[in-house]
């Protein structure tokens, strides 16, 4: 048997194979074997037929039918014997059997890319570093406020703090209701930061029952448009006092009690909230900037493992772990390509810095992890050790973090400082949490 690898790209392969009628002989030896046991002919029972009577009357077509085996075992042979390692699954794209002579055939497969590392050490990457003054800590404080607060019907709103329950119809030039333009019932906090101006403006000091006529700017530039509003209802939003009634209400176990120690306390929890973001923030561009440095080709059957992975996260938000009846799964997979491709590369390179660096986990290292949550879990130390120390999915996430700390310790951090007015606008916890009193449904203005 002879056979040739040519290499298609950094991790596409194909290996052209030779075999000779004297080669597959064992494997059809297998191929006759297991047709005998099924094999039912006249005079004697079932599976029990010589096999040189087999050979004579359907040795060709055995043969013949038993190719697609036999090019798997040969296949598996040849990745045994040279130590191949193939991602996914292979793929047989040509097969010609010269009955009594020659059988060739080819397969396709995939590999990881070898990976010559650019200089993972001394990396230069920027630090996003948030300063929490005390108007970042207001603005916690008041949207702390904003969970708790209560509503008291009122005739008219004569201020910012008050929700409005309306209905919005959409009105022609000439003023007639546009047919499928009307929105019922919602409700529109005033001190939304995100309401429109122009509708604020012109909703100022409406009362319960009033009716009113809005020209509001439209998307096209110069352009307006007119809307008839119907407020139903008026209430104020009134928030908690801060005191020592409130504080036990939010903290059960009564370690705030005045105002200073309040805010002390929200300072701490902002305080991690922001070196959460920072630490990501620095992670972040350590991977991006790796993976500007490195070539690597990331292999499709790799990419697709990570398109399956995300297919079965929306799987899993549903209830029933069923794909929504409108989720276009092909158009999913299109839009989620790149980042998966990006998943890919960095997870090659990872390992191969983990490769060179010799960093492995530790038992050392899992025990903090099992003592806490142990503590946490109120369970046994022991039992939990013996779940913790054969979870592949914990030692992945220290061995990352290990890696993590490594290359941290080795990049050259370039800290920019963050004015507190831009944060809402960049960072990804507490800002893109809603700051209103109520859940408001926003209107076509």
């Amino acid at each position: 048997m002879e056979f040739k690898v040519n290499k298609i790209d950094d991790v596409k392969q194909e290996v052209e194979f030779e075999v000779t009628y004297a080669d597959m002989a064992p494997y059809f030896e297998k191929a006759y074997q297991k047709y005998q046991k099924k094999a039912e002919i006249p005079g004697f029972r079932k599976g029990k037929a010589p096999i040189s009577m087999l050979k004579r009357m359907y040795g060709d077509l055995i043969e013949q039918g038993s190719l697609e085996d036999v090019s798997n075992e040969i296949y598996r042979k040849y990745l045994d014997d040279n130590h191949i390692h193939p991602l996914g699954e292979a793929a047989l794209v040509d097969m010609d059997y010269e009955q009594k002579s020659l059988f060739k055939f080819k397969v396709k497969y995939e590999v990881k890319p070898e990976i010559t590392l650019a200089d993972y050490k001394g990396i230069e990457v920027t630090k996003t570093v948030y300063r929490i003054d005390e108007k970042l800590i207001d603005e916690e404080i008041k949207y702390i406020q904003s969970k708790h607060v209560k509503y008291e019907e009122a005739p008219k709103a004569d201020g910012d703090e008050y929700t409005l329950t309306i209905d919005v119809q959409k009105l022609d030039e000439t003023g007639v209701d546009i047919i499928g333009e009307r929105d019922k019932s919602i409700r529109v906090y005033l001190n939304d930061p995100q309401i429109n101006k122009e509708f604020k403006e012109q909703l100022s000091e409406i009362s319960a029952g009033e009716e009113r006529v809005l020209i509001l700017p439209a998307q096209e530039e110069g352009k307006t448009e007119k809307y008839r509003v119907n407020c139903l209802k008026v209430e104020k939003v009134i928030f908690p006092e801060l005191n020592e009634e409130f504080f036990n209400h939010i903290y059960s176990d009564g370690s705030v009690k005045t105002v200073e120690e309040f805010r002390e306390k929200v300072k701490t929890d902002l305080d991690g909230i922001y070196r959460n973001i920072e630490d990501q923030e620095v992670r972040n561009n350590i991977v991006s900037e790796l993976i500007k440095l490195n070539e690597v080709t990331a292999p499709d059957a790799l990419i697709s493992n990570i398109l399956d992975s995300y297919v079965e996260d929306v799987k899993n938000q549903n209830q029933k772990r069923k794909l929504p009846p409108d989720f276009d799964e092909e158009e999913f997979r299109k839009t989620k390509r790149v980042d998966a491709i990006l998943q890919v590369k960095w997870y090659l390179i990872r390992d191969e810095i983990i490769k060179a660096e010799k960093i492995e986990v530790t038992d050392k290292d899992i025990e903090p992890i099992i003592e806490a949550d142990a503590k946490k879990y109120n369970l046994p130390v022991d039992k939990l050790k013996t779940i913790y120390e054969n979870n592949p999915d914990l030692k992945y996430r220290v061995l990352d973090d290990k890696l993590m700390k490594f290359l941290i310790e080795n990049a050259k951090i370039k800290e920019v400082e963050k004015q507190q007015h831009d944060h809402t606008e960049d960072t990804g916890t507490k800002e893109k949490k809603e700051k209103k009193p109520a859940k408001t449904k926003k209107s076509k203005s």
